[in-house]
């Protein structure tokens, strides 16, 4: 009966039957490799735009210790285990600790470097950012090294309680431009409360807040840059049985999102200027997560993403009276239908195979884009992203290790032999131990 599951498994990975396990431990490695990349906004899968502001169906619908971030009331689920979860190359990723403190109390410690966690500088959906609102080109400004604690814990029998925090920053020199100077922080706080209904059946919600500052200062001081940012977001997730092996999965995300730029006015007497680029994103969809065999899981699951995102510049006179520049002023919106699937299978004890895929088409209406005093127009574009994802998991004494491998590596080989690079970075991977 052992092997007959186990080949029914691997029957149904190869079939491109689309499954999803609840019960590994890795983090964004695992969701990557199950077609877990985010929403985008621009019709760019790897657009920082996307990660920032859409968060990806797969972080609510996939039970997975990278959900604490989404949903902390779910710590209580991961005891003593630490994990490195490399997302974006060797250099970038997070690292975790959850240690329990009771049966139903769990500790986090974690730390994070990422390639792009921007204050000021994010597109919009039309991509104009607040710094070019302002007439200003805006500086790169990431703020990547981040550290955070957090704490989850039941609380009865059906009540899940979590929250956590995280503070960043990035003190920057650039020599090659006469010392100009760059400081920024980044404050992040998430929380969560969760209601288990029943056995099968459970309602989850979540919070999300951040605020930023970023200041960027020539090397005479003639110019300084003082912004913010301002982001809240609203997370609902549902598990409903509807079968004895079936569960449906809802989930709602909202989010608002604000940048701020004011540049002074600088030695020669040329006026400061104002620029903002707020977004309101509003996503829903639902998953169907189907368990036919024991080491299975299939889950297919659609969408729609709307997104609305106003841009707007102010320049004041300098000391002649004249505007200094033009400004922006802008309305956009994007509507994004999508679905996919993603599978997991248990091949062997020690061994899971993970394939998925998506499809998203990026429906854009971009109206009042223009530059004053030029006349307003109207663009209509749109644009279909489609992503194939591959992984393994590996499990040996304790020690977890996910691979998600990028398609096109299977067909460049080492670059080394081959002479072919891969990018995206071919192989994410997440490596875990528990005791």
């Amino acid at each position: 009966m052992k092997n007959l599951k186990k080949w029914t498994s691997l029957a149904a990975l190869g079939l491109g039957v689309v499954a999803v396990a609840g019960t590994a431990h890795a983090t964004d490695s695992r969701i990557n490799g199950l077609s877990g990349g985010a929403v985008s906004l621009t019709g760019n899968p790897d657009s920082p735009t996307a990660s920032d502001t859409v968060l990806n169906e797969k972080s609510f619908t996939i039970r997975d210790s990278a959900n604490i971030y989404t949903f902390p009331q779910f710590l209580p689920t991961y005891k003593n285990s630490v994990d490195s979860d490399a997302t974006s190359g060797a250099k970038y990723g997070t690292m975790n600790i959850r240690y329990a403190l009771s049966d139903d109390a769990v500790l986090l410690i974690y730390g994070k470097r990422s390639v792009w966690q921007p204050v000021t500088n994010l597109s919009s959906v039309a991509g104009a950012t607040a710094g070019t609102a302002s007439g200003y080109g805006m500086p790169n400004d990431p703020t990547n090294h981040q550290f955070g604690l957090g704490f989850g814990m039941k609380a009865g029998e059906s009540l899940r309680l979590g929250a956590h925090a995280s503070l960043g920053g990035r003190n920057f020199t650039d020599k090659s431009t006469n010392n100009k100077t760059q400081n920024n922080t980044l404050f992040q706080l998430g929380a969560g409360v969760g209601f288990d209904l029943s056995e099968t059946n459970s309602m989850d919600f979540g919070i999300d807040l951040k605020v930023g500052s970023f200041t960027n200062q020539g090397p005479q001081g003639d110019l300084y840059t003082p912004n913010g940012l301002f982001r809240f977001g609203l997370i609902f997730k549902g598990e409903f049985q509807v079968h004895q092996i079936a569960k449906i999965v809802p989930y709602l995300n909202f989010a608002y999102d604000s940048r701020n730029v004011a540049h002074g006015q600088d030695q020669a007497g040329n006026g400061a200027k104002y620029g903002n680029a707020a977004m309101t994103v509003l996503q829903l969809g639902s998953d169907l997560a189907i368990q036919p065999v024991e080491g299975v899981l299939i889950q297919p699951g659609l969408g729609l993403a709307f997104a609305t995102s106003t841009v707007s510049g102010k320049a004041v006179p300098d000391q002649s009276g004249q505007i200094p520049s033009q400004t922006l002023d802008a309305s956009s919106n994007r509507i994004i239908p999508y679905y996919g699937f993603a599978a997991e299978a248990k091949a062997f004890d020690w061994m899971v195979l993970r394939l998925g895929a998506r499809q998203q088409v990026v429906l854009t209406n971009i109206g009042n884009t223009a530059t004053n005093p030029a006349p307003s127009n109207e663009e209509h574009l749109s644009n279909v992203v489609n992503t194939v994802t591959t992984g393994m998991g590996f499990k040996l004494m304790g020690w977890d290790l996910d691979l998600n491998v990028n398609p096109s590596y299977f067909n460049n080989g080492v670059f080394a032999a081959t002479g072919a690079s891969t990018s995206p970075f071919a192989v994410d991977w997440a490596l875990g131990y528990r005791w």
